[in-house]
């Protein structure tokens, strides 16, 4: 019977394979090590006792990178799973698939993107907070208040029109979808009001200027009796002044002269009735 170790060695042997029994360029086939094909070749007859490993190119749409038996088929980038082709597969390396335009990668490996999804598009009513990227999905946010947006995928929200500013009349009110509505003022109050407006303006100019007029009528009136008593009390006082001042000689003396003739015709007079 074996001893101990000699088991292990039987065993050792007995699963040997290209890792441990052959060199790093050699591959392990019919109990031969056979040198391994250059990258971009597979193997097209393994070696022999006396001949060496037979080599040929990797056909169109496979690649080898590492010259072993076979060639791999190359990925094909599906653009239903969102994908497109970064890098075109050669002889010597697969190719890398990558996310289609608007799209982000969901699936990722070492080799590049597996699955890829559209990026989010932003209804109206919303705008982009922040744009998608090749490993991100797009960010919306909701319009605030008085403003809107009415198309997919806006980069901001507008402000609602404001109607009254414009002398209108908002008709229908704005959402976070659409602008408000504005239409022409047709209301009665509308109209009434600048009328009224106006009327009031020119009845209060008529009524300043008749109450300016009145002033004046008034002052002139008060200037006219003013002026009137003025000239009375000035007759009144030249009266006064010619009564009071002395009389001239030659006044008295006609006043004299007029007296002595109307004295002494009666003083005749007298003495004829008294004479014998």
């Amino acid at each position: 019977m074996w001893p101990l170790w000699m088991w292990m060695v039987y065993l050792l042997l007995l699963f040997c394979d290209l890792s441990y029994c052959c060199g790093i360029t050699e591959y392990f086939i019919n109990g031969e090590c056979c040198p391994m094909c250059s990258p971009g070749e597979q193997v097209y007859k393994h070696c022999t006792e006396y001949t060496s490993t037979s080599c040929k190119p990797c056909t169109a749409g496979s690649f080898q990178p590492n010259g072993l038996l076979h060639c791999i088929t190359c990925t094909v980038c599906d653009p239903g799973r969102g994908l497109k082709t970064d890098r075109e597969c050669n002889p010597t390396s697969d190719a890398v698939c990558g996310p289609l335009d608007q799209h982000y990668c969901t699936e990722a490996d070492k080799k590049g993107c597996r699955l890829a999804q559209r990026h989010s598009i932003c209804r109206p009513g919303t705008f982009i907070r922040r744009n998608g990227t090749l490993l991100t999905n797009t960010e919306c946010e909701e319009c605030r208040d008085k403003t809107f947006s009415n198309k997919s995928s806006s980069p901001f929200c507008t402000p609602h029109t404001d109607c009254p500013s414009l002398g209108l009349q908002e008709i229908t009110a704005g959402t976070n979808a659409s602008d408000s509505v504005c239409g022409p003022r047709n209301d009665l109050v509308a109209v009434l009001v600048p009328l009224l407006f106006g009327a009031g303006l020119l009845a209060a100019f008529i009524t300043i200027i008749l109450i300016l007029r009145k002033r004046k009528k008034r002052k002139q009136s008060c200037s006219l009796h003013v002026l009137t008593e003025r000239k009375m009390m000035n007759k009144e006082t030249e009266r006064k002044d010619l009564l009071n001042q002395p009389q001239d000689e030659e006044r008295n003396n006609s006043i004299a002269s007029l007296l002595s003739t109307y004295t002494t015709p009666v003083q005749e007079t007298q003495g004829t009735e008294n004479g014998p």
